[in-house]
């Protein structure tokens, strides 16, 4: 007996309940009248008596169907065809996102409960917990009974959250594989797996022809994308692709457009949907180009390490500087000192920011594995964040990439922590005390002195000058005390030595401090090369150091800044005033330049104008208002100008950028505000001294 598909529903719904149901609420989960639902349980009395089962009706209760599991099994596999697939509650979720994602119109609560073969209580339940995810993407749920359930919500809000669904639960391996493979759209009845369930909210087709269209990408953009930037790419052109087909057209703020203007990115967004309009034969409204032009900008990988080194954005550098104060202030370990830390997570933290703060998604594939190996870590930077970025909701997926930053500098300092001295005793000669020791340097750098001894020689050495001996023959000593190894050094004694370094031996720590031996070979040179360029810069900077008092009242910004730089191009440090100031001016206009929390406010820039590196402070008479770094209004009383050619080496650019990120310190900020030139000079003297010598590696321990 054939059945329609809405006395399919009506089996459905009486196979799931294990009690009796009304039919006005049979009728209201179907959408029809009551009438209606009486004359098709006339039909199916039939129906139900082939399948050995007994279809009642009784006045005031209810109906139910009456028989054994096994008949009512027998039913569902027959004639519905159903499978026996189970989800579990986070998936039935997912599929329930899916559908609704998709749909044009409200979706009956008894389709999804036929689809995902569960009651339509729990599909119900299911929809209260999603709100609470939904309201993250600024989407809501429309509910109503006879009516269905609606996603409400904008198309960029949409769009947020389909991105979300496929980060969270796809890999990037998954997403080519699957691609791959082109999985044909199915009925959600027919498909066991989530992740093609997902891929379904965008064609297979639209992909491949996405990522054939961007295969010029590397030639257009100024940098690389990661591969899981790459991807995220592919899948969001494709996903636009899919709902402007579908008329589900985005919109996009003019300003935010208007800015992006001109960039690189811009120009590439543009190139890439001149390709999508050719490839799918659309239209594609402009909107969609802004959308294009974040996603690039907020997934960019720097390469040249130069350009993060200048302090285009003083602001971010002083909350890079908070950020790894705060995490070392809760660690207890030294971190402000390591640059490797502030050039990586300033180098990080600007795309971060910018998807962040324009609610992009971001995905981390190894977060649970970030968590458990970095536990307190992810505590503390969470709460770093949280005050540094008081504005912002930073989802964990961004606060693991910052741990994964810390978590490398805190493997460093430990390494660091680790350095000792050994006593290599061999009894086959000075040749082979070498060629040992040598094999020792090379493939244990903990260990920064060695010193080769006879077996008479090794009692007349007090124990505190060593801590390990590491011999070729057994010793009249106790073997917690030594090492007996090859002269060959082969991997088993190396371990054997590590071992006994970390685990056994005596860990004194020697810490940041310089070997007591002289240098050798032409390491001495080397180091004293590297000092040069870098004193070279600091010692033009503090030279050039100047303390100005300015009668500013009733001028502009741009004449205070004219009268600052005629000054300057007087000592010949830079050639045109006008174009240093116009360039120090539009810098102003993109973001705030005052120092929170001070009276200090911060301008900077790199020009072909400027002949050396400069940095001078200027006190106000008249306190000016200037939007700080925080972007609020602050009254401003000293002024201070960095300034640096365009093409300046690295070490230029690192002296340059250790002074912006001086000005974050309380006690340069306080110092700075007295306006006493010597003392001011001789403070960024010793910050710069101890900043060439870190440089070098050969700063000592106080």
């Amino acid at each position: 007996m054939r059945v329609s598909s809405r006395q399919r529903a009506i089996v459905e719904i009486l196979l799931q309940e294990q009690k009796s149901m009304t039919v006005g609420s049979i009728a209201e989960q179907i959408g029809v009248s009551a009438r209606t639902i009486h004359r098709e349980l006339d039909v199916l009395d039939s129906f139900f008596e082939h399948y050995g089962l007994k279809l009642l009706r009784k006045a005031g209760a209810g109906v139910e169907v009456a028989g054994t599991l096994e008949q009512k099994q027998a039913l569902r596999v027959d004639v519905l065809h159903q499978t026996t697939t189970e989800y579990t509650a986070q998936e039935r979720k997912v599929l329930i996102l899916c559908a609704l994602l998709e749909a044009k119109e409200p979706v009956k609560l008894i389709s999804l409960a036929l689809d995902l073969k569960v009651t339509t209580a729990t599909i119900s339940h299911d929809l209260d917990d999603l709100e609470l995810l939904l309201a993250q993407y600024e989407l809501s749920l429309l509910r109503k009974r006879g009516y269905g359930v609606e996603l409400n919500g904008s198309e960029a809000s949409k769009r947020r959250a389909i991105s979300r669904l496929l980060s969270d639960h796809l890999d990037d391996h998954q997403v080519i594989d699957i691609i791959r493979e082109n999985i044909q759209n199915k009925n959600l009845r027919d498909i066991d797996s989530i992740s093609e369930r997902l891929l379904g909210l965008i064609d297979k087709e639209k992909l491949i022809k996405v990522e054939n269209a961007l295969s010029h990408l590397e030639e257009e953009l100024p940098y690389s994308l990661a591969d899981s930037a790459y991807i995220g790419l592919v899948t969001h052109l494709a996903l636009a692709v899919e709902r402007v087909e579908k008329g589900e057209n985005i919109h996009f703020d003019e300003l935010t457009l208007h800015e992006l203007l001109g960039t690189p990115e811009y120009e590439a967004a543009q190139t890439i949907m001149e390709r999508l309009k050719q490839t799918f034969q659309m239209e594609i409204p402009a909107a969609e180009i802004g959308y294009i032009t974040m996603h690039l900008r907020g997934a960019k990988l720097r390469n040249s390490q130069d350009e993060f080194l200048w302090p285009e954005n003083a602001e971010l550098a002083a909350s890079t500087q908070r950020l790894i104060q705060y995490c070392e202030e809760r660690l207890g370990v030294p971190l402000r000192d390591d640059n490797s830390l502030f050039h990586g997570l300033l180098t990080h933290l600007e795309p971060a920011l910018y998807r962040l703060k324009r609610k992009m998604e971001i995905r981390n594939p190894i977060l649970d594995q970030i968590k458990a190996n970095y536990a307190e870590l992810f505590t503390v930077m969470k709460e770093a964040v949280g005050r540094v970025f008081p504005e912002l909701h930073v989802p964990d997926e961004e606060v693991g990439y910052l741990v994964m930053h810390v978590g490398a500098a805190l493997e460093r300092t430990r390494q660091e922590l680790q350095r000792y001295r050994a006593l290599v005793v061999c009894s086959s000669g000075i040749g082979s005390s070498k060629i040992l020791a040598t094999r020792i340097k090379k493939e244990i750098p903990e260990i920064i002195s060695l010193q080769n001894l006879s077996v008479f020689e090794v009692g007349r050495v007090p124990e505190s000058e060593y801590d390990l001996i590491i011999s070729t023959i057994p010793l009249p000593t106790s073997e917690v005390d030594y090492v007996v190894v090859s002269p060959l050094l082969p991997q088993e004694d190396i371990q054997k030595i590590k071992y006994h370094l970390h685990h056994a031996g005596q860990t004194r720590q020697i810490a940041a401090k310089a070997p007591d031996f002289p240098l050798e070979g032409d390491q001495a040179g080397r180091h004293l090369k590297t000092l040069s360029h870098y004193a070279g810069f600091a010692d033009e900077l503090v030279e050039g150091f100047a303390v100005k008092n300015w009668n500013n009242r009733g001028q502009s910004m741009e004449h205070i800044l004219s009268q600052m730089c005629e000054e300057l191009r007087k000592k010949g440090t830079i050639r045109s005033v006008n174009a240093v100031v116009s360039q120090l001016l539009a810098r102003e206009e993109l973001g705030g330049l005052g120092i929170p929390d001070t009276s200090m406010a911060l301008f900077h820039g790199k020009s072909e104008e400027v002949a050396k590196v400069s940095f001078t402070l200027h006190l106000l008479e008249e306190p000016v208002q200037l939007r700080s770094m925080d972007e609020q209004e602050m009254s401003i009383r000293v002024l201070l100008l960095l300034l640096g050619p365009t093409k300046i080496p690295r070490e230029g650019l690192e002296v340059l950028s250790e002074v912006s990120s001086l000005l974050i310190e309380e006690e340069t900020q306080s110092i700075f505000e007295t306006g006493e030139v010597q003392q001011i000079a001789d403070y960024i003297a010793g910050k710069l001294y101890s900043f060439c010598l870190k440089k070098t590696g050969l700063e000592r321990t106080k």
